[in-house]
């Protein structure tokens, strides 16, 4: 017996001593814990809601200056969706890739060939039957 009382005693000797410290129960302990604890999620759910509004904010930052750069570079703004957006560097390599492929293809186009009358480029006048009445081109002072 002599040993378990001085395990008793070692235990706790501020409360032998009267010292006048506060006694806890398990109940208030937990209470109190959850209480911080609750301060510390709420604290920290506020930060991750900053931060999330944060990158949010630089997303649409970096998809503006996409938007611009393309407009810039004379490139059609409905490229945009072809870009990697994931950070401003990666935005810059997407665009210039499709600047190179949009100039080379804009190169490559076949030329346009005119096809029709070319005043000039030709002696033969039209003849009067084709052009219409005789009448009303003597009238105009065309040649017949």
């Amino acid at each position: 017996m002599e040993d378990n009382n001085n395990i008793n005693q070692n235990a706790n000797p501020a409360a032998d001593q009267g010292t006048g410290e506060k006694t806890f129960t398990q109940e208030d302990v937990n209470r109190i814990v959850g209480e911080r604890l609750a301060k510390e999620k709420s604290k920290n759910s506020g930060e991750a809601d900053l931060a999330k509004r944060e990158q949010e904010l630089a997303q649409r930052e970096l998809h503006m200056t996409a938007k611009e750069l393309l407009s810039e570079k004379g490139l059609p703004v409905q490229l945009f969706d072809a870009l990697n957006c994931t950070d401003e560097e990666t935005m810059k390599k997407s665009v210039a890739t499709i600047e190179k492929a949009f100039n080379d293809y804009k190169a490559n186009l076949p030329k346009p060939v005119f096809k029709g009358f070319q005043p000039g480029a030709s002696e033969i006048m039209p003849k009067a039957e084709a052009a219409g009445d005789l009448e009303i081109r003597k009238a105009m002072g065309l040649r017949t």
